[in-house]
């Protein structure tokens, strides 16, 4: 019996390292629907409405303004949510592998017409598209990006914090 108070400290003390605060959120709506959400402590970009780029962690979301690495910086002033950076990416393979693939293309165009399957310019042709057609494909894919950059505040999209702050406040006296 005299485990049962023990345990009972134990457990309050463990319970209290599981239970956190509630962090304030950051909404990006569209007509109403949440299209995309951040926390406390996640790391965001924005384009303000003198055109200044903020970048950093959320530090503290709190009376309509988003605090990021020390900066207070109210949510109607966001001009744009940006969601990724604008990266070069390479050509998608070496020069000495293109030089190998070209190789390729030139033996198979040489070997379809020794064997009389086809003529040289269909050969080369056939060739040409199994050599270099995946690679064309590769780098229009890579320029190619549909999914969506940034979120424009204004016509179609607004921001929302949603606040969990508790000011805390003197009890009030009766009398």
């Amino acid at each position: 019996m005299r485990w049962v108070p023990i345990l009972l400290l134990l457990v309050a003390i463990l319970s209290t390292d599981i239970c956190s605060a509630q962090k304030s959120f950051l909404f990006v709506k569209k007509k109403g629907h949440k299209v995309r959400t951040w926390m406390e402590g996640d790391i965001i970009r924005l384009r303000l409405v003198n055109d200044d780029l903020v970048e950093g962690r959320i530090l503290l979301l709190r009376n309509d303004s988003i605090y990021i690495n020390d900066l207070a910086i109210k949510s109607t002033f966001v001009k744009q949510v940006i969601l990724r950076r604008r990266e070069k990416k390479p050509f998608p393979v070496t020069p000495l592998q293109l030089l190998y693939i070209t190789g390729g293309v030139g033996l198979a165009t040489v070997g379809m017409k020794a064997s009389g399957w086809e003529t040289t310019e269909r050969a080369l042709l056939y060739s040409s598209v199994i050599g270099y057609g995946p690679i064309l494909i590769s780098a229009v894919t890579r320029r190619l990006d549909l999914r969506r950059k940034q979120y424009t505040m204004g016509g179609k999209f607004r921001l929302q914090i949603l606040d969990f702050y508790m000011n805390p406040k003197p009890p009030e006296r009766a009398f």
